[in-house]
């Protein structure tokens, strides 16, 4: 039977082991595993049914998403070393045997290894910044930003970059009419280091940044 290790930025600071049958995930408290503090994840944002020693991740409808690595699934047979992204959640599936899966909510044994039970909540964690539309045709789109540079289409116009920096996140983008801006100036020649609630304005939308 599997279990989740729950990570940021490569730094595991939880784990959920899963359960016979269904482990629901999402911003609701009823779920198995409650990722709150995440607009961009809904209610019941998904489920992982195990039968044996098979799991499935199945989406529950949600609005953004639910993605394997870069991959968004409506449904997956989980295999070991597989990354969940919910939001800003990244969610490793291990695939370790019956007898060293405790069951879910069961005493802990002489393992310090933390668990999630249905009355557990995980940690609020970032595992990586993202974009939030304001308004516009996209309103309430998430955009993770998850890789090294990361392209915001401006249709017409030249792309908004954001990179992944050692200091931070870094907004490049041309001056003109038309072009990104930052907080509704234009970006700075050789960039900007972005703020947590920095406003970006793309083309007819504004995104809020949270990190």
């Amino acid at each position: 039977m599997g279990k989740l290790i729950i990570k940021t930025q490569g730094n595991q600071v939880s784990e959920a082991a899963l359960k016979l049958g269904d482990t629901t995930i999402g911003r609701d408290p009823a779920c198995d595993i409650v990722l709150k503090n995440d607009k961009s994840i809904s209610k019941k944002h998904a489920v992982i049914k195990t039968v044996g020693n098979k799991s499935t991740l199945e989406d529950h409808d949600s609005t953004n998403g639910t993605f394997i690595e870069s991959a968004r699934i409506k449904r997956h047979e989980l295999r070991h070393g597989e990354t969940i992204i919910i939001g800003v959640y990244e969610l490793l599936y291990r695939d370790v045997p019956v007898l060293d899966a405790p069951g879910f909510g069961s005493q802990r044994t002489a393992h310090n290894e933390p668990s999630v039970t249905s009355q557990e909540k995980t940690r609020i964690i970032t595992a990586y910044a993202q974009l939030v539309a304001l308004d516009g045709k996209d309103k309430g789109k998430c955009i993770p930003l998850m890789k090294e540079e990361n392209v915001i289409d401006n249709p017409g116009k030249n792309p908004a970059r954001i990179y992944r920096t050692a200091n931070g996140y870094m907004m490049n983008a041309q001056v003109g009419p038309g072009e990104p801006r930052l907080n509704d100036k234009p970006v700075p020649p050789g960039g900007q280091l972005l703020e947590s609630g920095d406003i970006i304005y793309i083309a007819a939308t504004r995104y809020q940044l949270y990190i």
